[in-house]
């Protein structure tokens, strides 16, 4: 699990766990995280971790409750609206997790965090390294929110603004076109009428 810079410095990123954390999330409210999504994220190179799954480790449906589980409980931090909301909640998921801290430095990578108990599954490995990466993403040195949920009406996505800016309000390109397109098509017919 790389610990890595946001833009200029200024924010620690692990960002391949946040992204599988939004991922995870995602998946779960469009009712797609299952056995082929577990299989799938297994056999990618998606995973935070660099680490292999042990032999005879968290099968498919060992990772997809747990997963089920994470994303559950990370909904109403995405849904906090406030930094401080979204810190006290997470602070609670955090209370609850086996967090190890320590520097990998005897791999094939430069040296490295690692926040997970070594001893522990990969489901709960990576439970825990998307934990942490949301607390990345919180500790922002300028204040802002970086998570929420998509403003499109039509949309149930949650995302991590890795802008420089932080004011996305949308989980893609695709649903603020979509938005934006529907907002003016709704202002030209009050303005025809």
């Amino acid at each position: 699990c790389l610990y890595r810079l946001h833009h200029d410095g200024c924010m620690p990123m692990h960002r391949t766990a946040t992204e599988l954390t939004v991922d995870a999330v995602n998946a779960c409210r469009d009712g797609l995280l299952d056995e082929d999504w577990a299989a799938e994220l297994l056999a990618s190179d998606r995973l935070p971790l660099h680490h292999v799954r042990r032999h005879g480790e968290s099968d498919a449906d060992d990772l997809v409750a747990t997963m089920r589980q994470l994303a559950w409980e990370l909904g109403p931090v995405f849904s906090a609206g406030d930094a401080a909301v979204a810190a006290e909640r997470l602070n609670a998921l955090l209370a609850t997790v086996n967090v190890q801290i320590s520097v990998s430095i005897g791999d094939a990578w430069a040296p490295h965090l690692h926040f997970d108990a070594h001893d522990d599954g990969l489901a709960e490995r990576l439970r825990v390294n998307c934990l942490v990466s949301i607390a990345t993403v919180l500790v922002d040195p300028k204040g802002v929110l970086r998570v929420g949920e998509c403003a499109s009406l039509a949309c149930t996505h949650v995302f991590v603004d890795f802008s420089r800016s932080g004011r996305q309000r949308f989980c893609s390109r695709r649903c603020a076109t979509r938005s934006h397109v529907s907002a003016h098509r709704a202002r030209a017919v009050v303005a025809r009428r």
